[in-house]
């Protein structure tokens, strides 16, 4: 009897300390627990397919393509991004949000079982196809995402609760990396495919669920009265700061871009296949483990002391850095290091500069700018990279085409 009113009060205070912790540190209040656990999940999932999709389709295509192929790669899924997100952009608003998640994951699903029996019957067309679909359809994923997040907040719990949901996408790099490498031991590369499909299952069932949580009030459409003067939108190149930036994130990524190719390119002469595929999700755990470590204890405390001034450097800074040493160590560890400098900083301190750029923007302008940067200037800068690839890799080299890369950033 005294046994069980014993552990009847330990569950008692781990139950009071769990909700405390949910509480107080997460700044989850009662009522938003469900909503937020189930964004969270989703989160998780969209960013293991996210990661896990670039596993398999640079797995694939290196170990059956030349790294001189992979250039194209790069300017093709510039184009196609920019391609696709202006479709989409047409078709987006006509699904409520949650159905529309559902669709997407619906038609990647199929297209991963298709990428599947195409591999097994040996088409080889299907790995350039593949590698360039896979991150359009990520990318769109994870911008579902947000939008749907979007929808269920207001401005106020987004800013209490998008930190803690927010952290799922690091948290799902590190899984997959920490979990791909023992998979692709028991069944192989190509079978990664058939896990894509059952996370996207998984989404769908999650956003399913999210469709029955009341939309946000800033989020619920209202008659609007016509105003009696309109103003036209502002126009997104017409604001210096606007250029500024987009000039910035072109370079930036354009040199990103050569980062990605000598990275690859090193790994590929060093692994092979079902290695190449744990390699990366070595690398993937490996970085996601530290941006996760970076971005909550030094990113608050180097953007409160110093500014987004400084915080806009770290990236480009650390990259520069590894791609000038690469010129005179070329070796894997360092081509690791350089890479680190995008998948490590890039969703971690550069993404919490940028947010904090768009603050002085014109409420309407924001929006534009932001889909602006992300739809066009980030899919041209990886198409520059890559036509740069294409000018400058064979006659400079896997190696010295750093000297292009340390040049743009």
């Amino acid at each position: 009897m005294s046994d069980g009113i014993a552990a009847s009060a330990v569950t008692q205070r781990l139950r009071s300390a769990v909700d405390r912790f949910v509480n107080e540190g997460l700044l989850v209040r009662p009522g938003e627990g469900a909503r937020t656990a189930l964004l969270f999940a989703q989160l998780l999932l969209s960013s293991a397919v996210f990661i896990l999709g670039r596993t398999v389709r640079d797995t694939l295509f290196l170990s059956r393509f030349s790294i001189s192929a992979l250039p194209w790669m790069f300017v093709l899924y510039g184009v196609a991004s920019a391609l696709t997100v202006v479709v989409y952009s047409r078709v987006a608003d006509k699904l409520p949000r949650a159905k529309m998640v559902v669709t997407w994951c619906g038609l990647g699903a199929v297209t991963y079982v298709g990428v599947w029996l195409a591999a097994k019957a040996h088409f080889t067309w299907i790995y350039p196809v593949f590698y360039v679909w896979s991150e359009v359809f990520a990318n769109l994923l994870l911008s579902q995402f947000w939008t749907l997040a979007n929808d269920l907040h207001d401005p106020r719990s987004a800013k209490r609760l998008f930190g803690t949901i927010g952290s799922a996408r690091v948290l799902g790099v590190i899984l997959v990396g920490v979990a791909a490498g023992a998979i692709v031991r028991a069944i192989g590369t190509q079978q990664l495919l058939f896990v894509l499909v059952a996370m996207l299952a998984l989404i769908a069932l999650v956003a399913t669920r999210l469709a029955r949580e009341p939309r946000a009030a800033s989020a619920v459409p209202r008659p609007r009265k016509a105003p009696r003067k309109p103003k036209p939108a502002p126009s997104v190149l017409s604001d210096r700061y606007v250029v500024a930036i987009s000039a910035m994130f072109f370079l930036t990524f354009s040199a990103l871009t050569i980062g990605d190719y000598q990275f690859k390119a090193i790994a590929r002469q060093t692994y092979r296949e079902d290695a190449l595929a744990q390699f990366f999700s070595l690398f993937y755990a490996a970085a996601g483990t530290v941006s996760f470590v970076f971005q909550l204890f030094v990113t608050p405390r180097l953007l409160a002391r110093f500014g987004v001034g400084l915080g806009m450097t770290v990236m480009p800074a650390v990259f520069g850095a590894a791609s000038a040493t690469l010129l005179a160590v070329p070796a894997l560890p360092v081509a690791t290091v350089m890479k680190f400098a995008d998948n490590g900083f890039q969703y971690t301190i550069h993404e919490s500069t940028v947010q904090a750029l768009y603050g002085p923007f014109d409420p309407a302008l924001k929006v534009r700018t932001r889909a602006f940067l992300d739809a066009v200037v980030k899919p041209l800068a990886y198409a520059l990279g890559g036509l740069a690839l294409l000018l400058f890799a064979q006659p400079l080299g896997t190696i010295r085409i750093a000297f292009v890369s340390v040049a743009l950033v």
